[in-house]
């Protein structure tokens, strides 16, 4: 991921923390994505996740908690030696948190140490309890109330949207808002050659075990839809098989090298949410996907979503489950508007959505708060 030879004086070394390796997608999408866009503005990013690849497999599966306790005591020790030389780095990037639980214990001492001055960046609702099922024996080992405490201890805080803005804006003045984006050259609209022929359309969703409740609870108004349009449903990233009653479901594994790929098979996309408080600091990113590879999409009405998508304009909005059957409907069974809103859909992931319109909003960042650490600015 980042460069991690010794550079010379003249650039700058960022020392990258998550809880996360890239294969997660907000790590990857909230900086990794970038690294090229920073090397290139003089900034040399050493990432240092605290899950491994195989433990952020294994630790969404349920059980296995002997293993998982062995395995997170390791990646402690990781991560206590990984800030040991932190005197060779001029800045410090933590995305979410630099340990995975417990209070602030790392942020607070970089607060102390004054530099390297540190940016702090997050894209869920991750100061309220929220955690996946698969590991609901390590809930009282969170600490969603360090949240606060490492946005005012933090010289600068990015956020993904305007509602996680104005809470971190409580607690720090220096917030920049930037949407969680995508490479438009990656994520691209499939061919013609590539469209299947003689097939049902394909309903797709595509997810992750921590989002999975949201597709469950849409088996009544996919069941509904089956009555009166043909489609398969085709779910990736739901860490289990799903299947609902009188719906034709293809459960595919997902793999990072097969990720634009998979949204490329979907005619039409679903994005199902709560509407609560933890769903409106999600950043809307599964619907951008669809929008970048042309995909029509379906989301729920709430929070981000209500500004990505102009209901019938570039894709549908639906806060009912009537306007969830009839809104899935009108896209199977009209090819002429499916094409529409795909086309309308590119254009705002482009325009609004894009990593080539984002990434000098985040070497700006990073060169704002740099400037002030060197003028003697610091957090207080």
């Amino acid at each position: 991921m980042g460069r991690l030879e010794q550079v010379s004086g003249s650039r700058t070394r960022v020392l990258a923390l998550s809880p996360f390796p890239e294969e997660a997608a907000g790590f990857r999408f909230r900086l990794a994505q970038y690294i090229p866009h920073l090397d290139a503005a003089g900034f040399d990013v050493v990432a240092k996740p605290f899950y491994t690849t195989e433990f952020f497999r294994l630790v969404y599966r349920p059980g296995h908690h002997v293993r998982k306790a062995a395995i997170f005591a390791q990646l402690a020790l990781g991560r206590a030696r990984s800030l040991g030389s932190l005197s060779a780095y001029q800045l410090v990037f933590i995305y979410r948190e630099a340990f995975p639980i417990g209070p602030p214990l790392i942020e607070r001492a970089l607060a102390r140490r004054a530099q390297p001055p540190v940016i702090y960046d997050f894209d869920d609702a991750i100061f309220l309890p929220n955690v996946s099922e698969a590991n609901r024996v390590v809930a009282s080992l969170k600490y969603p109330r360090k949240v606060p405490i490492i946005i005012r201890h933090s010289d600068h805080v990015i956020v993904g949207n305007d509602y996680l803005a104005d809470y971190s804006r409580e607690y720090n003045s220096a917030v920049t808002m930037i949407p969680t984006c995508v490479d438009t050259a990656r994520f691209v609209p499939r061919t013609p050659n590539d469209a299947p022929n003689g097939t049902d359309p394909v309903v797709g969703w595509i997810g992750s075990p921590t989002t999975t409740p949201y597709l469950l609870r849409m088996e009544d108004v996919l069941r509904r839809v089956r009555e009166r349009h043909p489609f398969e449903l085709r779910v990736s990233g739901a860490g289990r098989d799903v299947a609902f009653r009188g719906v034709a479901v293809r459960n595919v594994p997902w793999s990072l090298d097969r990720e634009v790929e998979l949204f490329n098979t979907c005619d039409v996309g679903v994005y199902p949410l709560v509407d609560n408080e933890w769903s409106k600091g999600k950043c809307g990113f599964k619907a951008i996907q669809f929008m970048a590879c042309g995909v029509p999409v379906v989301a729920a009405a709430v929070g981000v979503n209500r500004c990505i998508i102009q209901d019938g304009v570039n894709g549908f909005l639906a806060s009912t489950e009537d306007e969830w059957v009839e809104k899935i409907g009108r896209l199977l069974s009209d090819p002429d508007l499916r094409a529409r809103f795909a086309a309308a859909g590119r254009r705002t992931i482009e325009g609004r959505y894009s990593l080539n319109v984002n990434a000098p909003k985040l070497v700006a960042t990073f060169r704002d708060v740099l400037n002030r650490s060197r003028n003697g600015d610091q957090r207080s």
